[in-house]
């Protein structure tokens, strides 16, 4: 699998997201949050296939447990590089803030069975912007004594990517799929690239929507029609099918280091990989065709929590 060097880092371009070893996540899960057995599989299969990067957190369930486990059965050659995120952090005041942030650390250590954490998100933006100065401080502090390698920030499509980029911190996780060209269009992803941030991609397939077939929508999704028809038109010139060109799309963004997919199964696992490595290098001229077809999608199907309810 192809890898970015970011940082002294090798990482590959695709993640596994292990929000499903922990939790029964997803209305698509058919199978529930498996068994140790299984998720060491799942995990066995994802170094196999070349990933090398686990995105995991404390609000994930027991996944830092589970990939803890999983871990102590695996060569210290082999081990993973692992992202975590902490989330709900006591502001009350700054000795509380720290107090709390490091207990997070020695606990989310203690799961993984790490004596230093890769690297730690904040799992939510918003809560930094509530103390700038001294979260900035305060992931200093965890990088110099460390117990942390990284720092990072989850961001959403919303938030101010200029502000981000602005944090001194060294990874953010976003969404980004080729229907939402805002962070594209308005840099705001190219100021995390000048910052170096290695930035990790979720959403690529925007919670299933590219996998629809324009003519089998159910009734109350009609109003994405137009753009799934447009999408499709662009799979069939392209010769790419409908997750190869979603993927393929992310990964020529600029300054995008790579992608973050979760798979319930062995088998979810190898075909994500094998899609990863279809993924192509789209062309200017391609780009700048899907900037054309989609820079004006409308909000609600950018934004699944305005589509309505079946």
């Amino acid at each position: 699998m192809k890898t970015v060097s970011i940082k002294g880092v090798d990482l590959s371009v695709l993640s596994l997201g292990t929000v499903q070893l922990g939790l029964n996540y997803g209305i698509n899960n058919a199978n529930g949050k498996p068994s140790q057995e299984t998720a060491n599989a799942i995990l066995d299969a994802a170094i196999e296939g070349g990933i090398n990067t686990l995105d995991t957190a404390a609000a994930y369930g027991d996944s830092e447990v589970v990939i803890g486990n999983w871990l102590k059965t695996v060569p210290a050659e082999k081990r993973p590089f692992i992202v975590t995120k902490a989330v709900h952090l006591d502001q009350s005041s700054p000795e509380n803030l720290r107090k709390d942030l490091f207990a997070r650390v020695k606990a989310s250590k203690e799961r993984l069975g790490v004596e230093q954490l890769d690297l730690l998100m904040l799992h939510h933006f918003d809560e930094y912007l509530l103390n700038k100065e001294l979260f900035r401080d305060l992931m200093q502090e965890l990088k110099d004594s460390g117990e942390v390698r990284f720092t990072g920030a989850s961001a959403y499509s919303t938030d101010d990517y200029a502000e981000l980029a602005a944090t001194g911190f060294d990874a953010t996780q976003i969404p980004l799929n080729l229907f939402d060209w805002q962070q594209i269009e308005n840099g705001g992803i190219r100021k995390l690239e000048q910052a170096g941030m290695m930035v990790f991609v979720r959403s690529v397939y925007l919670q299933g929507l590219v996998f629809q077939k324009p003519e089998n929508l159910a009734p109350h999704m009609g109003f994405v029609r137009p753009t799934l028809e447009k999408f499709r038109f662009l799979c069939d010139k392209y010769d790419l099918a409908p997750a190869t060109l979603a993927q393929s799309f992310a990964l020529s963004v600029p300054g995008i280091t790579g992608l973050v997919l979760g798979s319930e199964t062995v088998e979810q696992v190898k075909q994500n990989i094998e899609l990863t490595q279809r993924a192509v290098k789209l062309s200017d001229e391609q780009m700048a065709e899907i900037r054309e077809l989609f820079l004006d999608t409308p909000e609600q199907v950018l934004t699944p929590s305005m589509w309505p309810k079946g």
